[in-house]
Protein backbone atom coordinates (compact mmCIF):
# COMPACT_ATOMS: atom_id res chain seq x y z
CA UNK A 1 0.00 0.00 0.00
CA UNK A 2 1.31 3.10 -0.88
CA UNK A 3 2.36 5.76 1.80
CA UNK A 4 1.14 9.58 1.86
CA UNK A 5 2.01 12.37 4.52
CA UNK A 6 0.49 15.24 5.29
CA UNK A 7 1.64 18.65 7.17
CA UNK A 8 -1.51 20.38 8.75
CA UNK A 9 -1.49 23.87 11.14
CA UNK A 10 -4.29 25.03 12.90
CA UNK A 11 -3.62 28.33 11.74
CA UNK A 12 -1.48 30.74 9.04
CA UNK A 13 -1.08 33.68 11.58
CA UNK A 14 0.10 33.61 14.73
CA UNK A 15 1.47 36.53 17.11
CA UNK A 16 4.59 36.28 19.36
CA UNK A 17 4.04 34.33 22.19
CA UNK A 18 1.16 32.37 20.85
CA UNK A 19 1.13 28.65 19.61
CA UNK A 20 0.01 26.89 16.78
CA UNK A 21 -1.07 23.27 16.32
CA UNK A 22 0.28 21.03 13.89
CA UNK A 23 -0.91 17.73 12.61
CA UNK A 24 1.46 15.29 10.74
CA UNK A 25 -0.86 12.83 8.78
CA UNK A 26 0.23 9.66 7.68
CA UNK A 27 -1.54 7.05 5.76
CA UNK A 28 0.19 3.45 5.96
CA UNK A 29 2.95 2.23 7.63
CA UNK A 30 5.84 4.57 7.60
CA UNK A 31 9.63 3.32 7.23
CA UNK A 32 10.91 5.45 9.85
CA UNK A 33 9.64 8.05 12.99
CA UNK A 34 9.31 11.93 11.43
CA UNK A 35 12.74 13.66 11.47
CA UNK A 36 12.25 16.78 13.76
CA UNK A 37 15.93 18.68 13.67
CA UNK A 38 15.06 20.72 10.62
CA UNK A 39 11.74 22.00 12.24
CA UNK A 40 13.39 23.01 15.57
CA UNK A 41 15.51 25.48 14.16
CA UNK A 42 12.96 28.03 13.80
CA UNK A 43 10.18 26.54 16.37
CA UNK A 44 9.87 25.82 19.98
CA UNK A 45 7.99 22.29 20.26
CA UNK A 46 6.50 22.42 23.36
CA UNK A 47 4.79 19.33 23.28
CA UNK A 48 4.17 16.07 21.32
CA UNK A 49 1.62 13.17 20.95
CA UNK A 50 0.67 10.41 18.82
CA UNK A 51 -2.35 8.20 17.88
CA UNK A 52 -3.29 5.69 15.50
CA UNK A 53 -6.40 4.36 13.27
CA UNK A 54 -7.39 1.29 11.65
CA UNK A 55 -10.35 0.71 9.49
CA UNK A 56 -11.10 -2.35 7.43
CA UNK A 57 -13.76 -1.63 4.46
CA UNK A 58 -14.39 -4.41 2.56
CA UNK A 59 -11.98 -6.94 4.04
CA UNK A 60 -9.15 -3.76 2.85
CA UNK A 61 -7.08 -2.70 6.20
CA UNK A 62 -6.54 0.71 6.16
CA UNK A 63 -3.73 2.52 9.03
CA UNK A 64 -2.87 5.98 9.54
CA UNK A 65 -1.31 7.58 12.40
CA UNK A 66 -1.49 11.47 13.31
CA UNK A 67 1.22 13.00 15.20
CA UNK A 68 0.05 16.01 16.75
CA UNK A 69 3.03 18.88 17.82
CA UNK A 70 2.13 22.32 19.90
CA UNK A 71 5.30 25.13 18.39
CA UNK A 72 5.94 28.06 19.53
CA UNK A 73 7.86 31.08 16.63
CA UNK A 74 11.38 31.87 17.65
CA UNK A 75 11.24 34.90 15.91
CA UNK A 76 8.85 37.26 14.11
CA UNK A 77 7.78 37.31 9.88
CA UNK A 78 7.13 34.82 7.65
CA UNK A 79 8.55 31.54 9.67
CA UNK A 80 7.96 28.45 7.17
CA UNK A 81 7.18 25.22 8.50
CA UNK A 82 10.35 23.34 6.80
CA UNK A 83 9.75 19.68 4.94
CA UNK A 84 9.41 16.62 7.61
CA UNK A 85 10.13 13.18 6.24
CA UNK A 86 9.64 10.03 7.16
CA UNK A 87 11.99 8.10 5.47
CA UNK A 88 11.78 8.79 1.98
CA UNK A 89 7.88 9.97 2.41
CA UNK A 90 8.09 13.89 3.29
CA UNK A 91 5.61 16.72 3.60
CA UNK A 92 5.35 19.95 1.97
CA UNK A 93 6.78 23.06 3.60
CA UNK A 94 4.00 25.57 4.87
CA UNK A 95 4.54 29.21 5.65
CA UNK A 96 3.30 30.92 9.02
CA UNK A 97 2.95 34.82 9.75
CA UNK A 98 4.46 35.45 12.70
CA UNK A 99 3.31 39.13 14.09
CA UNK A 100 4.96 41.60 16.59
CA UNK A 101 3.62 41.80 20.66
CA UNK A 102 0.27 43.21 20.78
CA UNK A 103 -0.12 46.98 21.66
CA UNK A 104 0.83 48.15 25.35
CA UNK A 105 -2.40 49.22 25.95
CA UNK A 106 -3.67 45.58 24.76
CA UNK A 107 -1.17 43.64 26.55
CA UNK A 108 -1.93 45.51 29.84
CA UNK A 109 -5.50 44.12 29.30
CA UNK A 110 -4.82 40.91 28.45
CA UNK A 111 -6.32 38.27 30.71
CA UNK A 112 -2.32 36.74 31.11
CA UNK A 113 0.80 38.96 32.10
CA UNK A 114 4.22 38.07 32.97
CA UNK A 115 6.19 40.74 34.94
CA UNK A 116 9.68 41.18 36.59
CA UNK A 117 11.87 44.21 37.97
CA UNK A 118 14.92 44.23 40.26
CA UNK A 119 15.84 46.70 42.73
CA UNK A 120 17.88 48.39 43.36
CA UNK A 121 19.49 49.48 40.30
CA UNK A 122 23.01 50.34 41.69
CA UNK A 123 24.49 48.04 43.99
CA UNK A 124 28.36 47.20 45.18
CA UNK A 125 29.84 44.08 45.39
CA UNK A 126 28.23 41.29 47.28
CA UNK A 127 25.05 43.75 48.28
CA UNK A 128 21.82 42.18 47.64
CA UNK A 129 19.23 42.59 44.64
CA UNK A 130 15.88 41.79 45.21
CA UNK A 131 13.88 40.21 42.40
CA UNK A 132 9.93 40.00 41.72
CA UNK A 133 8.24 38.10 39.18
CA UNK A 134 4.52 37.70 39.07
CA UNK A 135 1.98 35.93 36.88
CA UNK A 136 -1.03 37.92 36.67
CA UNK A 137 -4.20 35.66 34.72
CA UNK A 138 -7.66 35.84 34.94
CA UNK A 139 -7.81 32.68 32.79
CA UNK A 140 -7.81 28.99 34.04
CA UNK A 141 -4.15 27.34 33.33
CA UNK A 142 -4.28 23.67 33.00
CA UNK A 143 -0.34 23.61 33.60
CA UNK A 144 2.21 25.94 32.92
CA UNK A 145 6.32 26.56 33.73
CA UNK A 146 8.43 29.72 34.24
CA UNK A 147 12.07 29.82 33.33
CA UNK A 148 14.44 30.30 36.61
CA UNK A 149 16.52 33.55 36.43
CA UNK A 150 20.07 33.39 35.24
CA UNK A 151 22.12 36.30 35.40
CA UNK A 152 25.08 36.82 33.46
CA UNK A 153 27.78 39.14 33.02
CA UNK A 154 29.37 39.02 36.95
CA UNK A 155 29.47 35.72 39.22
CA UNK A 156 27.02 35.74 41.17
CA UNK A 157 24.71 33.73 44.17
CA UNK A 158 21.18 33.35 43.73
CA UNK A 159 18.57 32.32 46.61
CA UNK A 160 14.22 32.02 45.93
CA UNK A 161 13.16 33.55 49.14
CA UNK A 162 10.80 30.46 49.90
CA UNK A 163 8.20 29.22 47.96
CA UNK A 164 5.76 30.99 45.63
CA UNK A 165 2.79 33.29 47.48
CA UNK A 166 -0.57 33.95 45.89
CA UNK A 167 -3.19 36.30 45.91
CA UNK A 168 -5.23 38.83 43.98
CA UNK A 169 -4.83 42.21 42.80
CA UNK A 170 -6.66 44.47 40.17
CA UNK A 171 -5.58 46.08 37.33
CA UNK A 172 -7.69 48.74 35.25
CA UNK A 173 -10.54 47.22 36.94
CA UNK A 174 -9.84 43.58 36.19
CA UNK A 175 -9.48 41.16 38.76
CA UNK A 176 -6.01 39.41 38.06
CA UNK A 177 -4.97 35.92 40.45
CA UNK A 178 -1.80 36.74 40.98
CA UNK A 179 1.27 34.25 41.29
CA UNK A 180 4.73 35.89 42.86
CA UNK A 181 8.03 34.21 43.01
CA UNK A 182 10.95 36.69 45.25
CA UNK A 183 14.85 35.70 44.48
CA UNK A 184 17.70 37.46 46.47
CA UNK A 185 20.86 38.09 44.48
CA UNK A 186 24.30 38.61 45.29
CA UNK A 187 26.63 39.58 42.88
CA UNK A 188 30.34 38.74 43.84
CA UNK A 189 32.25 41.01 41.16
CA UNK A 190 32.14 44.60 39.93
CA UNK A 191 30.46 45.02 36.22
CA UNK A 192 27.36 44.97 34.21
CA UNK A 193 24.51 42.32 35.71
CA UNK A 194 22.57 41.64 33.09
CA UNK A 195 19.29 38.74 34.07
CA UNK A 196 17.84 37.86 30.51
CA UNK A 197 13.91 37.69 29.90
CA UNK A 198 12.30 35.18 31.72
CA UNK A 199 9.71 32.84 29.69
CA UNK A 200 6.90 31.54 30.74
CA UNK A 201 4.90 28.63 28.90
CA UNK A 202 1.62 27.38 29.84
CA UNK A 203 -1.77 26.20 28.44
CA UNK A 204 -5.26 27.62 28.64
CA UNK A 205 -8.38 25.93 28.56
CA UNK A 206 -10.68 25.94 26.12
CA UNK A 207 -14.41 25.31 27.25
CA UNK A 208 -14.77 24.13 23.08
CA UNK A 209 -11.75 22.00 23.05
CA UNK A 210 -13.70 18.85 23.20
CA UNK A 211 -15.26 19.91 20.05
CA UNK A 212 -12.40 20.96 18.23
CA UNK A 213 -9.80 18.37 17.06
CA UNK A 214 -6.78 20.87 17.00
CA UNK A 215 -7.45 22.32 20.74
CA UNK A 216 -8.80 19.74 22.70
CA UNK A 217 -5.34 19.64 25.16
CA UNK A 218 -5.96 23.73 25.50
CA UNK A 219 -4.02 25.77 23.73
CA UNK A 220 -0.23 26.98 24.07
CA UNK A 221 0.83 30.10 25.15
CA UNK A 222 3.86 32.43 26.11
CA UNK A 223 4.99 34.93 27.94
CA UNK A 224 8.13 36.86 28.26
CA UNK A 225 9.21 39.90 30.71
CA UNK A 226 11.68 42.45 29.50
CA UNK A 227 15.26 41.82 30.01
CA UNK A 228 16.95 43.37 33.43
CA UNK A 229 19.85 45.30 33.86
CA UNK A 230 21.92 46.21 37.15
CA UNK A 231 25.45 48.03 38.01
CA UNK A 232 27.56 46.76 40.50
CA UNK A 233 30.17 49.13 42.23
CA UNK A 234 33.93 48.08 42.53
CA UNK A 235 34.29 47.74 47.02
CA UNK A 236 35.16 50.70 48.77
CA UNK A 237 39.06 51.77 48.39
CA UNK A 238 39.22 52.14 52.09
CA UNK A 239 38.03 49.01 53.24
CA UNK A 240 41.39 48.22 54.60
CA UNK A 241 41.24 44.98 57.30
CA UNK A 242 37.76 45.43 58.02
CA UNK A 243 35.42 42.71 57.20
CA UNK A 244 33.03 43.30 54.33
CA UNK A 245 29.55 43.42 55.07
CA UNK A 246 27.48 45.33 52.84
CA UNK A 247 24.23 45.50 54.91
CA UNK A 248 20.72 47.14 55.31
CA UNK A 249 20.55 46.58 59.20
CA UNK A 250 22.92 44.93 61.41
CA UNK A 251 22.70 44.12 65.35
CA UNK A 252 25.62 42.80 67.57
CA UNK A 253 24.28 41.20 70.77
CA UNK A 254 26.07 39.90 74.08
CA UNK A 255 24.35 37.35 76.59
CA UNK A 256 26.54 39.24 79.33
CA UNK A 257 25.97 42.85 78.84
CA UNK A 258 22.88 42.52 80.76
CA UNK A 259 24.10 39.91 83.70
CA UNK A 260 27.98 39.46 84.34
CA UNK A 261 28.47 35.60 85.47
CA UNK A 262 30.07 34.68 88.41
CA UNK A 263 33.57 33.57 87.94
CA UNK A 264 35.81 31.13 89.58
CA UNK A 265 39.20 29.66 88.72
CA UNK A 266 39.20 26.70 87.20
CA UNK A 267 35.49 26.83 85.97
CA UNK A 268 33.89 27.09 82.45
CA UNK A 269 31.68 30.18 81.89
CA UNK A 270 30.25 30.13 78.50
CA UNK A 271 29.62 33.83 76.44
CA UNK A 272 27.43 34.06 73.83
CA UNK A 273 27.83 36.32 70.64
CA UNK A 274 24.98 36.91 68.30
CA UNK A 275 25.31 38.83 64.69
CA UNK A 276 22.05 39.27 63.15
CA UNK A 277 22.73 41.43 59.26
CA UNK A 278 20.05 42.71 56.84
CA UNK A 279 20.93 41.79 53.27
CA UNK A 280 23.61 39.59 53.95
CA UNK A 281 24.22 36.24 53.64
CA UNK A 282 25.06 34.08 57.09
CA UNK A 283 28.16 32.89 55.30
CA UNK A 284 29.32 36.13 54.68
CA UNK A 285 29.40 36.62 58.59
CA UNK A 286 32.93 37.09 60.03
CA UNK A 287 33.61 34.86 62.78
CA UNK A 288 34.10 37.36 66.13
CA UNK A 289 37.47 37.31 68.00
CA UNK A 290 38.21 37.79 71.48
CA UNK A 291 40.84 39.88 72.99
CA UNK A 292 41.55 38.16 76.50
CA UNK A 293 43.83 38.89 79.02
CA UNK A 294 46.26 36.85 80.51
CA UNK A 295 44.39 34.33 82.99
CA UNK A 296 41.79 33.01 80.72
CA UNK A 297 41.56 30.18 78.53
CA UNK A 298 39.17 30.34 75.47
CA UNK A 299 37.35 27.48 73.40
CA UNK A 300 35.67 28.62 70.78
CA UNK A 301 32.64 26.55 69.07
CA UNK A 302 31.81 26.36 65.73
CA UNK A 303 29.63 29.26 65.08
CA UNK A 304 26.16 28.55 64.13
CA UNK A 305 25.21 30.13 61.23
CA UNK A 306 21.55 30.84 59.77
CA UNK A 307 19.60 32.53 56.61
CA UNK A 308 16.29 33.63 57.44
CA UNK A 309 14.50 34.20 54.59
CA UNK A 310 11.36 36.76 54.16
CA UNK A 311 9.67 38.63 51.10
CA UNK A 312 11.75 41.48 51.85
CA UNK A 313 15.07 39.72 51.41
CA UNK A 314 17.76 37.70 53.57
CA UNK A 315 18.81 38.06 57.27
CA UNK A 316 21.85 36.91 58.08
CA UNK A 317 22.63 35.05 61.63
CA UNK A 318 25.51 34.27 63.35
CA UNK A 319 25.87 32.35 66.99
CA UNK A 320 29.25 32.02 68.55
CA UNK A 321 29.56 30.43 71.75
CA UNK A 322 32.42 31.08 73.45
CA UNK A 323 33.92 28.82 76.98
CA UNK A 324 35.90 30.71 79.34
CA UNK A 325 38.14 29.23 81.82
CA UNK A 326 39.82 31.90 84.20
CA UNK A 327 43.03 30.37 85.70
CA UNK A 328 43.74 32.55 88.50
CA UNK A 329 41.52 34.82 90.47
CA UNK A 330 41.80 39.19 90.50
CA UNK A 331 39.78 41.94 88.65
CA UNK A 332 39.97 41.60 84.94
CA UNK A 333 38.70 44.15 82.03
CA UNK A 334 37.44 42.14 79.12
CA UNK A 335 37.97 44.32 75.91
CA UNK A 336 35.09 45.94 74.21
CA UNK A 337 33.66 44.55 70.65
CA UNK A 338 33.62 46.68 67.65
CA UNK A 339 32.82 45.36 64.33
CA UNK A 340 32.99 47.87 61.34
CA UNK A 341 29.95 47.25 58.82
CA UNK A 342 28.62 48.57 55.75
CA UNK A 343 25.54 50.61 55.45
CA UNK A 344 23.98 50.14 52.40
CA UNK A 345 21.41 52.92 52.36
CA UNK A 346 23.77 55.42 53.11
CA UNK A 347 27.06 54.37 51.78
CA UNK A 348 29.00 55.01 54.36
CA UNK A 349 30.72 52.88 57.64
CA UNK A 350 28.75 52.13 60.61
CA UNK A 351 30.61 50.58 63.45
CA UNK A 352 28.10 47.95 66.08
CA UNK A 353 29.91 48.28 69.74
CA UNK A 354 29.59 45.97 72.92
CA UNK A 355 30.89 47.47 75.78
CA UNK A 356 34.35 46.32 77.81
CA UNK A 357 33.00 44.13 80.86
CA UNK A 358 34.57 44.38 84.33
CA UNK A 359 34.77 40.99 86.00
CA UNK A 360 35.75 39.66 89.18
CA UNK A 361 37.13 36.06 89.06
CA UNK A 362 37.08 34.21 92.57
CA UNK A 363 39.67 32.09 94.19
CA UNK A 364 38.58 28.23 93.84
CA UNK A 365 36.31 27.47 97.04
CA UNK A 366 38.06 24.23 97.73
CA UNK A 367 42.03 25.93 97.33
CA UNK A 368 42.19 26.26 100.96
CA UNK A 369 40.84 23.93 102.63
CA UNK A 370 41.88 20.93 100.61
CA UNK A 371 45.47 21.90 101.67
CA UNK A 372 45.17 22.48 105.13
CA UNK A 373 48.11 20.50 106.92
CA UNK A 374 46.36 17.96 109.74
CA UNK A 375 47.73 18.53 113.38
CA UNK A 376 48.63 16.06 115.51
CA UNK A 377 46.85 14.81 118.11
CA UNK A 378 49.64 14.37 120.67
CA UNK A 379 50.24 18.12 120.43
CA UNK A 380 47.85 20.78 122.05
CA UNK A 381 46.05 22.78 119.82
CA UNK A 382 45.58 25.97 118.83
CA UNK A 383 42.41 26.71 120.85
CA UNK A 384 43.50 24.97 124.18
CA UNK A 385 46.56 27.08 124.25
CA UNK A 386 45.01 30.00 123.33
CA UNK A 387 42.59 29.10 126.38
CA UNK A 388 45.60 28.78 128.89
CA UNK A 389 47.12 31.76 128.05
CA UNK A 390 43.52 33.65 128.56
CA UNK A 391 43.16 32.34 131.83
CA UNK A 392 46.94 33.27 132.98
CA UNK A 393 46.03 36.79 131.82
CA UNK A 394 42.96 36.78 133.70
CA UNK A 395 44.81 35.33 137.51
CA UNK A 396 45.74 38.35 139.50
CA UNK A 397 48.50 39.51 139.83
CA UNK A 398 50.91 38.07 143.14
CA UNK A 399 50.23 39.91 146.36
CA UNK A 400 53.86 42.04 147.67
CA UNK A 401 54.80 40.21 151.07
CA UNK A 402 55.19 43.71 152.84
CA UNK A 403 51.61 43.78 151.86
CA UNK A 404 50.51 40.73 153.51
CA UNK A 405 52.55 41.76 156.63
CA UNK A 406 50.94 44.83 157.14
CA UNK A 407 47.10 43.23 156.02
CA UNK A 408 46.18 45.58 153.97
CA UNK A 409 45.41 42.77 151.66
CA UNK A 410 43.00 40.10 153.53
CA UNK A 411 41.92 37.28 150.94
CA UNK A 412 40.02 34.82 152.43
CA UNK A 413 42.13 31.98 154.09
CA UNK A 414 41.28 29.78 151.73
CA UNK A 415 41.74 30.71 148.49
CA UNK A 416 45.16 30.59 148.24
CA UNK A 417 46.15 27.09 148.78
CA UNK A 418 43.65 25.69 146.26
CA UNK A 419 44.94 28.01 143.11
CA UNK A 420 48.62 27.17 143.77
CA UNK A 421 47.48 23.89 143.81
CA UNK A 422 45.29 24.36 140.34
CA UNK A 423 48.40 26.17 138.99
CA UNK A 424 50.76 23.54 139.83
CA UNK A 425 48.78 20.56 138.62
CA UNK A 426 48.34 22.63 135.42
CA UNK A 427 52.22 23.14 134.97
CA UNK A 428 52.94 19.70 135.48
CA UNK A 429 50.36 18.61 132.90
CA UNK A 430 52.01 20.87 130.14
CA UNK A 431 55.51 19.45 130.57
CA UNK A 432 53.89 15.98 130.37
CA UNK A 433 52.03 16.92 127.01
CA UNK A 434 54.97 18.97 126.04
CA UNK A 435 57.24 15.72 126.36
CA UNK A 436 54.67 13.17 124.66
CA UNK A 437 55.40 15.29 121.90
CA UNK A 438 58.58 15.55 121.42
CA UNK A 439 58.94 12.01 122.10
CA UNK A 440 56.80 11.00 119.11
CA UNK A 441 56.47 13.68 116.66
CA UNK A 442 59.47 12.55 114.68
CA UNK A 443 57.48 9.22 114.10
CA UNK A 444 54.47 11.14 113.44
CA UNK A 445 55.83 12.74 111.12
CA UNK A 446 57.01 10.08 108.57
CA UNK A 447 54.19 8.30 108.82
CA UNK A 448 51.99 11.55 107.72
CA UNK A 449 54.77 11.66 104.99
CA UNK A 450 53.57 8.60 103.91
CA UNK A 451 50.27 8.93 103.68
CA UNK A 452 50.70 11.63 101.64
CA UNK A 453 52.79 9.76 99.13
CA UNK A 454 50.24 6.97 98.86
CA UNK A 455 47.59 9.72 98.47
CA UNK A 456 49.73 11.21 95.42
CA UNK A 457 50.09 7.48 93.90
CA UNK A 458 46.61 7.03 94.70
CA UNK A 459 45.15 10.00 92.90
CA UNK A 460 48.15 9.60 89.76
CA UNK A 461 46.77 6.09 89.80
CA UNK A 462 42.73 8.00 89.39
CA UNK A 463 43.88 9.92 86.49
CA UNK A 464 45.15 7.04 84.43
CA UNK A 465 42.47 4.88 84.82
CA UNK A 466 39.98 7.67 83.84
CA UNK A 467 42.07 8.61 81.11
CA UNK A 468 42.21 5.41 79.76
CA UNK A 469 38.27 4.96 80.02
CA UNK A 470 38.24 8.39 77.92
CA UNK A 471 36.09 9.98 80.55
CA UNK A 472 37.46 13.76 80.25
CA UNK A 473 35.01 14.65 82.96
CA UNK A 474 36.08 12.37 85.51
CA UNK A 475 40.26 13.11 84.22
CA UNK A 476 40.34 16.71 84.34
CA UNK A 477 38.96 16.31 88.39
CA UNK A 478 41.54 13.72 89.18
CA UNK A 479 44.05 16.07 87.75
CA UNK A 480 43.51 19.05 89.92
CA UNK A 481 43.39 16.79 93.06
CA UNK A 482 46.69 14.98 91.99
CA UNK A 483 48.00 18.39 91.00
CA UNK A 484 47.34 19.97 94.89
CA UNK A 485 49.45 16.51 95.85
CA UNK A 486 52.39 17.72 94.05
CA UNK A 487 52.31 21.47 95.36
CA UNK A 488 50.82 21.75 98.69
CA UNK A 489 52.04 24.56 99.49
CA UNK A 490 49.89 26.28 97.04
CA UNK A 491 46.48 27.31 98.34
CA UNK A 492 45.16 28.04 94.76
CA UNK A 493 46.71 27.40 90.77
CA UNK A 494 48.02 23.88 91.41
CA UNK A 495 46.77 22.94 88.05
CA UNK A 496 47.79 25.81 86.13
CA UNK A 497 51.63 25.66 87.89
CA UNK A 498 51.47 21.89 86.99
CA UNK A 499 50.01 23.21 83.08
CA UNK A 500 53.39 25.67 82.92
CA UNK A 501 55.92 23.01 84.00
CA UNK A 502 54.24 20.66 81.32
CA UNK A 503 56.78 19.59 78.12
CA UNK A 504 55.10 21.34 74.66
CA UNK A 505 53.60 17.33 74.29
CA UNK A 506 51.76 16.97 77.56
CA UNK A 507 50.34 20.58 77.16
CA UNK A 508 48.99 19.65 73.66
CA UNK A 509 47.09 16.67 75.53
CA UNK A 510 45.98 18.82 78.18
CA UNK A 511 44.22 21.65 75.69
CA UNK A 512 42.74 18.58 74.06
CA UNK A 513 40.84 17.39 77.05
CA UNK A 514 39.59 21.18 77.98
CA UNK A 515 38.87 21.36 74.63
CA UNK A 516 36.54 18.52 74.73
CA UNK A 517 35.18 19.52 77.66
CA UNK A 518 34.45 23.19 76.97
CA UNK A 519 34.47 22.95 72.61
CA UNK A 520 32.47 21.60 70.34
CA UNK A 521 34.43 19.72 68.28
CA UNK A 522 31.71 16.81 67.57
CA UNK A 523 34.45 14.05 68.27
CA UNK A 524 35.17 11.67 71.13
CA UNK A 525 37.97 11.90 73.46
CA UNK A 526 40.75 9.87 73.43
CA UNK A 527 42.71 9.87 76.54
CA UNK A 528 45.37 6.75 75.85
CA UNK A 529 48.03 9.76 75.33
CA UNK A 530 47.24 11.27 78.26
CA UNK A 531 47.75 8.44 80.32
CA UNK A 532 51.17 7.65 78.78
CA UNK A 533 52.42 11.02 79.43
CA UNK A 534 51.34 11.29 83.47
CA UNK A 535 52.89 7.99 83.95
CA UNK A 536 56.22 9.02 82.35
CA UNK A 537 56.00 12.06 83.43
CA UNK A 538 56.28 10.71 87.10
CA UNK A 539 58.56 8.99 86.41
CA UNK A 540 60.82 11.57 85.09
CA UNK A 541 60.50 13.29 88.09
CA UNK A 542 61.39 9.94 90.26
CA UNK A 543 64.48 9.67 88.33
CA UNK A 544 65.28 13.39 88.61
CA UNK A 545 65.45 13.05 92.72
CA UNK A 546 67.38 10.43 92.71
CA UNK A 547 69.73 12.11 90.20
CA UNK A 548 70.32 14.65 92.84
CA UNK A 549 71.47 12.32 95.63
CA UNK A 550 75.46 12.51 96.23
CA UNK A 551 77.32 9.62 95.30
CA UNK A 552 78.23 6.86 98.00
CA UNK A 553 81.84 6.53 97.16
CA UNK A 554 83.07 10.21 95.68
Amino acid sequence: MAISVQAVADRNRVAVGESLNLELRVTGKPDMEPDLSALQQNWDILRRSQSSQIQIINKSISRSVIYNLTLMPKKTGTVIIPTVCFGSDCTIPLPIEVVSSPSTAKVKSSPLLLEADISPQKVVVQEQLLLRIRLLRRIDLIDGQLTEPDPVGVATVVKQLGDARSYETQRDGQIYHVIERNYAIFPQKSGILQIPALQFDGTVANGNSRFDPFSRQGQRVRRMTQPLRVEVLPLPVDLGLRPWIPATTLKLQDSWQQKIPHFVVGEPVTRTLQLSAGGVLAAQLPELQLNLPEGFKSYPDQPRREDELSNSGITGLLEQKIALIPTRPGYFQLPAIDLDWWDVATGEWQRAHLAALSIDVAAAANGVSENMPVASGSSLSAPEKNTLAERQKTLPAPVPAEMEATGTVSPPAGFWPWLSLGLALGWLLSMLLLFRQRRYSQPITEAETKVKQLDEKSARLIIVQSARKNDPQATRQALRQWCRTLYPELSTGAYEQFFNAADSGLKQQLENLDRSLYGSSGQAWSGDVLAKLIVDWQKKEVGNKKAELPDLYP
